[in-house]
């Protein structure tokens, strides 16, 4: 609801009808919408940290880590759209508190990335302004891929972030035809 209607325009009400319950029974769960947005935020982003996580130890060489962790936020991305949406345009819902904690986990997947993308480019290190500006470049290429993308499409989540990662450490120029 939050995502196709926006948080605003979504009362506890139209959750309640959309998950066939009472209003009663949601409140029983959740004091207040704002505490829904922040359970579905914060399971989203703490599924992401866990699954990076674990996709980080098993892998050595950076480039094929960051294949690895490309792979797993569109195959993520893929089946969580709503929740991706809602992540990207409801943030400002959540009290100030809540935000800080869940930007602060953002962080800790920007933190990853950059991490990888320093061990392929170790001149980079010492600017660390160009780190960071190649990390948001990187998630801004995955992030609105909810906008057009369909998993069940001719590209598969796996093929699309092969290609994102061809595309991002080997340039456009170089990039194999599909």
């Amino acid at each position: 609801m939050f995502a196709r209607r926006g948080y605003a325009a979504t009362s506890i009400g139209d959750i309640a009808e959309a998950c066939d319950c009472s209003k009663s029974r949601l409140y029983h769960y959740f004091p207040s919408k704002e505490a829904i947005l922040s359970d579905m935020l914060t399971s989203h982003v703490d599924v992401l940290l866990t699954k990076c996580r674990h996709t980080l130890y098993g892998f050595s060489d950076p480039e094929e880590r960051f294949r690895q962790l490309t792979r797993l936020f569109l195959d993520v991305y893929a089946v969580s759209r709503d929740r991706h949406v809602v992540l990207l345009t409801c943030l400002e819902f959540l009290d100030p508190e809540k935000r800080k904690i869940l930007i602060a986990k953002q962080r800790e997947l920007l933190a990853y990335v950059r991490d990888i993308l320093l061990q392929m480019r170790p001149d980079l290190v010492p600017d660390g302004n160009l780190s960071h500006v190649d990390t948001m470049l990187f998630f801004g290429m995955i992030n609105w891929t909810y906008t057009w993308y369909r998993a069940d499409g001719q590209v598969s989540p796996q093929d699309l972030a092969d290609r994102v990662v061809q595309l991002f450490v080997n340039g456009y120029a170089t990039i194999d035809k599909p």
